[in-house]
């Protein structure tokens, strides 16, 4: 599912305050052998996800997005990627020192984005 430009904006503009902080847990992640594939979950406003770690609350930077680090061997585990789809998931992920991978959830659908850490490169989809 595609998200609405609003919505990419509002991403997009929380992410700027916080990506550093992002790209220093994906490259600890992988350094550190958690996993090749660091995925960061954003949900917007009060929604809470019980998936990953808690790594920015909202009320602390004054955004509107709340951000967990989690990985792919997660997602696996709890079922929102099958087993059997993992090695498609894999072709997609882009270059994790690159572009962070962000599972986007609202209350109306979820979304994979890949946001870039360069500031001046193209958000994927």
């Amino acid at each position: 599912m595609e998200l609405d430009e609003e919505i990419y904006k509002s991403l997009h503009d929380d992410l700027e305050i916080c990506r550093d902080y992002i790209h220093q847990i994906a490259l600890g992640m992988i350094k550190g052998n958690v996993s090749k594939y660091p995925i960061f979950i954003a949900t917007l406003g009060e929604n809470d996800i019980d998936l990953g770690l808690p790594i920015v609350n909202r009320s602390d930077f004054d955004i509107a997005w709340n951000f967990n680090a989690s990985h792919i061997e997660d997602f696996v585990n709890k079922g929102l990627v099958n087993k059997g789809r993992v090695a498609d998931f894999i072709q997609a992920y882009k270059d994790p020192e690159q572009y962070m991978c962000v599972f986007v959830v609202n209350e109306n659908a979820s979304s994979f984005v890949f946001m870039p850490y360069d500031r001046d490169r193209a958000i994927l989809n």
